[in-house]
């Protein structure tokens, strides 16, 4: 892990998605966790890792690669290996009886999709309907359209010869048993449309009728790999390109033309409302939404169901609404992409549309409508934040619904559920710092302290948490103008918290011996449990070497101990 972490360019890995420049030792640049105008994003090569003052997400570039493509860790650790061309221990192959579920799993649903992308090929029909909806065959194969044939036990009988057995099959979700107990095919005479997980492996398939036939999309079952409520279409493919935000629209074909047409932020659901699942999928990368639904009454619904989870999570929520009759997909190819992009980019924000939804068709001459309308209202404005704009706001709206000012504000107090958008954004979380970092914080304002302190071994201090407060420090020399406002708002935290009767653990001297023994105790415990993995008791050459390190570190203990002891003593006597 060490030889991979060396080797690997942190800035080059994440500057494939963040803009950065450099700032002293640190690289900075806008989170691309959460929504910000200024940066308290920072990556800090020599020390192998990136930390946000903003939000607080922290991590080494294996936690980069399983944040942001959402791969497991030995799939992360695998992916920087490849790169930094570092071979990585091999198990022994097994044979195909001895694979786990999961990757058998895996196969038989990369067999499948290669079956039906086979088939599309041979089928006229199929290829014609993808040329009416605006698909070009380069396209299709990105995407890896395919077709399941008009027969009862096609891909059954395909799977079988490749040594599938039909109870896994099952478990795909492919097949299913008909009342007799013989397996069919689930999708059949159906244009195929690979669902993919985020790290771009196939999970499921989605099933488009031809013709009249009902349902018009149907999806292969659920299993252990795939839950339609935390699968969002598209999603691997867009989650790179979040920085504007996430085109939440409703089908297949829309998030197929969009990424066409080169605009791959955009997501949608499988057939179900907007989840929380979905939310927190998408709020790994972004915290701005842009809802992009049908004009109808079905749509305009699914738009305000979505506002009521968006919003207490803390999303920055846009509403692009299509004429009547439109829907991405054919609005994209009307307009273009670039029309359709300067769109997005001007997508308002909820408020008027939850206000004229809210008053639509009703009569605010009688108190009993302009009460309904307010308790609509309430829901949603509680999350607007507090700003001149919106005393305006609730001013006009309190007039319009004859109603005092302050009742408007009651109402909408009441209902709100959760924290207000405002304070989530603007209240960054209170780092947590080790009590040991906590003094050198403090003291270094000092510039001899701080000169004292850079000129120490990093191994002392990088791994406390709270470490990368004391790397801005740091990387400023002091100047508080070049701290981010986050950190700099958390070490004014601190400071408050810290009380009179502490100030005694501020004496320069002592703060350093105990850094550096809580250095010493953990690198002889870390080589202790080294000493007890049987790869290293096999080996008497490397458990002598650790021996004899753990040996002269417990040496190095007792000498600080004595140290701190004698220091203490002193500052007791005067």
């Amino acid at each position: 892990m060490q030889r991979i972490k060396d080797a690997t360019d942190l800035v080059a890995l994440v500057g494939q998605a963040v803009k950065l420049r450099r700032q002293g030792s640190a690289w900075v640049g806008l989170c691309p966790f959460h929504s910000e105008r200024s940066p308290s994003f920072q990556v800090v090569a020599d020390r192998g890792f990136y930390h946000c003052f903003g939000c607080g997400k922290h991590g080494d570039a294996f936690t980069w690669l399983m944040e942001r493509e959402g791969l497991p860790f030995p799939e992360a650790m695998e992916q920087l290996a490849r790169s930094a061309g570092i071979d990585l221990p091999r198990q022994r192959e097994r044979p195909a009886a001895e694979l786990d579920l999961e990757a058998r799993l895996r196969l038989a649903l990369e067999t499948a999709q290669a079956f039906y992308e086979r088939k599309l090929a041979e089928s006229p029909k199929a290829m014609d309907y993808l040329k009416g909806r605006g698909m070009t065959p380069a396209f299709m194969q990105e995407a890896g359209l395919g077709y399941a044939p008009d027969a009862w036990e096609a891909l059954v009988t395909h799977l079988k010869a490749q040594g599938f057995s039909l109870e896994l099959l099952e478990q795909t979700g492919l097949v299913s048993r008909s009342e007799r107990g013989s397996f069919l095919d689930f999708l059949r005479d159906r244009l195929v449309i690979p669902i993919f997980d985020a790290r771009g492996k196939v999970i499921a398939f989605g099933g488009r009728a031809f013709g009249d036939s009902k349902p018009k999309y149907l999806n292969t079952r659920e299993t252990s790999l795939f839950q339609k409520g935390s699968v969002l279409y598209g999603f691997h493919r867009a989650k790179g390109q979040l920085r504007d935000g996430a085109l939440v629209v409703e089908g297949y074909f829309d998030v197929l033309q969009l990424h066409q047409q080169g605009i791959h932020q955009a997501v949608a659901p499988l057939g179900t409302a907007l989840t929380e699942g979905h939310l927190q999928l998408v709020g790994r990368f972004t915290k701005r939404l842009i809802l992009c639904f049908d004009g109808d009454a079905a749509g305009l619904r699914a738009m305000e169901k979505s506002l009521k989870l968006a919003l207490p999570m803390g999303f920055d929520v846009r509403l692009l609404l299509l004429p009547q009759g439109e829907d991405p997909d054919t609005w994209c190819m009307t307009l273009g992409a670039e029309a359709f992009r300067e769109l997005m980019g001007k997508a308002p924000d909820w408020t008027n549309f939850i206000i004229n939804r809210a008053l639509e068709g009703k009569d605010l001459r009688r108190t009993a409508e302009r009460m309904e309308a307010l308790r609509e209202l309430a829901g949603f404005l509680a999350y607007l934040p507090h700003t001149p704009e919106q005393r305006e706001l609730f001013a006009s709206l309190a007039h319009e619904l004859k109603i005092p000012l302050e009742e408007l504000d009651k109402a909408i107090k009441a209902r709100a559920q959760a924290p207000h958008a405002e304070e989530v954004v603007a209240a960054p979380p209170v780092a947590e710092v080790d009590d040991l970092l906590r003094p050198l914080l403090l003291l270094a304002k000092d510039p001899a302290f701080l000169a004292r302190l850079a000129s120490t071994p990093p191994a002392w201090w990088e791994s406390l948490t709270g470490a990368p407060l004391l790397q801005c420090l740091l990387d400023a020399s002091g100047d508080e103008s070049h701290i981010p406002p986050e950190a700099l708002a958390q070490l004014r935290h601190l400071e408050a918290r810290w009380s009179v009767k502490d100030d005694a653990e501020l004496m320069p001297d002592q703060v350093f011996l105990k850094l550096e023994m809580a250095f010493v105790e953990r690198e002889k415990q870390a080589l202790s449990r080294q000493l007890l993995d049987p790869a290293v008791m096999v080996d008497a050459e490397l458990s002598r070497r650790l021996t004899l390190t753990v040996n002269d570190l417990l040496q190095r203990g007792a000498r600080l101990g004595k140290e701190l002891t004698g220091l203490r003593r002193k500052s007791f006597s005067r």
